[in-house]
């Protein structure tokens, strides 16, 4: 893409400002012409390098730091300096990158936030006493020289940070990630997405007490208070932004459907942690069936985690099951979902609302559990639920490490069965399992795809021979990027059900588990970018077909503007007699 709104933008900075506009700063790629009307000849070395030569040294310095949080900072860094090289090193080093700026170093990162912030860093920050003003301080970031709307914004709360909860104005951090993912995998212009932290206060006490917490030292608001903060926020975003995709990210478990529900049909917007990660995992157990011979309409499913990503998975796998020809009931009793009291049902205590429809009937419970049925408020456990129900798919969603035990695996595979299990939760130190003892209790029958980055794990195959299990990473890259960028190339009016089916279809008809059981269930890494084109494309699609496309009224229109609009890491000459550089 040409960037003409930056050449614009270029006349009206030089020297060292201009050095200093991370979107703009091109550093030792500067050409000749450019450094002298420009006022850079002096700022800069002697070489005009290329920006291969750039990553090249960005990819010795990172290699060269002895942590994964020093390599973190050094990517955000390089991000606060120069947005195009960030990106170019990211997309060059696809495997070597990712785990830094997302899970799971970027959960390091912002528990450390207090402690390592330094400067303003790339996002804004709408605090509670500021709501009365939340439309003036979003057109902050949007105003100035060359100001633009944002087509993305990436909302968070930080309420429920990955596996590690509230984490006050450390959470920007995530939505920094993510943005960079949305850039990697689809594309975005990272000029036109924007992230966001409503800071509504902290209740983790170690931050409220801590002197170098950057953030609003209060409680969080609760309530009407905490909903009326939200309505000015998202009527700030209809005036400021209008048209652009909400993307929530992170919210707390009380308020994250509370909040897709209120909004989704206000602003197009989606929640990535209840229907990104239901549609990673949905399409992983759709691939895995398949590889198998089954189908998803015959299967049991145990979900361990009642929380907003183990209800969103049940939702999502609810759905496809009416799909696969299922009544509504039919569907709900394939699904079991367990908390900390067990199984849920009907005399569970704080039901949520999510989890409501899967919550079994006491009748249900005297019928397939007799006197192990449980006591008053407390469920059966999760093996008294496994050996009853003989489920083909496991999920965990928990965040409570090792909770997948040797008993469990076992009681699993009875009958040499070949389950589906999906220990989700991360970071990595609280997966439900390792994939390590998960195939060596199961003797190499389980399919396995994790939440966190494994390596993989030599175990004996389906023919008795040993050979290495590649651990495929149920990564929420491998849906929302194509799903929000398909969404804003055309202008999406709503984030459907249906856009997000198409979504699932789309990455399961790549995961390689579906022609080869013994293959990963998730695709590579490095595949990440090919995956996000189809997901993008098969949403775009769904949106033109169901009249939702402001921008392509037609399935070639909407192809169309999905190669337009995206973006690519190279840098663009400055001034107007000079061509783009695409390539340095």
């Amino acid at each position: 893409m040409v960037a003409e709104p930056c050449r614009q933008r270029s006349t009206l900075l030089r020297g060292a400002e201009l050095l200093n506009d991370p979107l703009l700063n091109k550093g030792t790629a500067f050409s000749r012409t450019e450094r002298r009307a420009l006022g850079l000849e002096s700022l800069l070395p002697w070489q005009v390098e290329s920006i291969e030569a750039q990553v090249e040294r960005c990819r010795l310095a990172f290699g060269a730091l002895g942590s994964d949080l020093e390599r973190y900072a050094y990517l955000q860094t390089l991000r606060e300096r120069n947005v195009t090289l960030f990106h170019r090193f990211l997309a060059d080093h696809i495997e070597l990158a990712m785990p830094i700026v997302y899970t799971p170093t970027v959960g390091q990162a912002i528990q450390h936030f207090s402690h390592t912030y330094r400067s303003p860093s790339q996002g804004i920050y709408l605090a509670a006493p500021q709501q009365e003003r939340l439309e003036e301080l979003l057109a902050q970031a949007c105003g100035g020289p060359g100001g633009h709307s944002p087509d993305l914004l990436l909302v968070t709360d930080a309420q429920g940070i990955l596996g590690i909860g509230d984490q006050g104005v450390g959470g920007i951090q995530i939505c920094q990630g993510k943005l960079a993912v949305y850039t990697l995998c689809a594309g975005l212009d990272p000029a036109r997405g924007l992230p966001v932290m409503l800071d509504v206060g902290t209740d983790r006490p170690e931050l409220l007490a801590d002197p170098c917490y950057p953030g609003l030292r209060q409680p969080r608001l609760q309530g009407d208070a905490y909903t009326a903060f939200l309505d000015r926020f998202i009527t700030a975003v209809q005036r400021v932004c209008p048209g652009a995709l909400v993307h929530w990210e992170d919210f707390g478990a009380s308020h994250a459907r509370p909040v897709l529900e209120a909004y989704r049909h206000r602003v197009p917007s989606f929640n990535d942690d209840i229907q990104g990660t239901s549609s990673v995992a949905a399409a992983a157990i759709l691939a895995g069936l398949r590889g198998l011979g089954r189908q998803l309409a015959d299967q049991q499913i145990v979900i361990f985690g009642a929380g907003s990503a183990g209800c969103g998975i049940a939702e999502r796998l609810w759905r496809l099951l009416k799909g696969a020809g299922l009544t509504a009931a039919e569907a709900a009793d394939r699904l079991w979902l367990i908390d900390r009291d067990g199984l849920l049902h009907a005399g569970t205590p704080r039901l949520a609302d999510g989890a409501r429809p899967f919550a079994k009937s006491q009748e249900q419970l005297a019928k397939r559990f007799g006197a192990a049925a449980g006591d008053g408020a407390h469920g059966p456990g999760l093996l008294a639920v496994i050996e009853a129900v003989r489920p083909g798919v496991l999920i965990g969603t928990s965040t409570a490490a090792g909770a997948f035990g040797q008993a469990v695996v076992e009681a699993l595979c009875g009958g040499g069965k070949r389950p589906i299990v999906l220990p989700l939760s991360n970071p990595t130190h609280l997966a439900e399992i390792t994939p390590e003892n998960l195939l060596r209790w199961s003797q190499g029958r389980a399919l396995v795809a994790t939440g966190s980055p494994f390596p993989p794990v030599v175990c004996t195959g389906s023919a008795g021979q040993p050979n290495e299990r590649v651990i495929g990473q149920c990564n929420n890259c491998f849906v929302f990027p194509g799903l929000g960028y398909g969404a804003v190339a055309v202008g999406a009016t709503e984030v459907s059900e249906a856009m997000i089916d198409a979504s699932i279809e789309a990455l399961a008809r790549v995961i390689p588990a579906a022609t080869d059981p013994d293959a990963p269930l998730m695709p590579p890494l490095s595949a990440a970018q090919a995956v996000a084109r189809a997901v993008a494309e098969a949403v775009a699609i769904a949106a033109v077909q169901e009249g939702l496309a402001r921008h392509a009224p037609t399935v070639e229109a909407a192809r169309s503007r999905l190669e337009t609009s995206r973006w690519s890491p190279v840098y663009t000459g400055l001034l107007a007699s000079e061509a783009p550089q695409a390539v340095p």
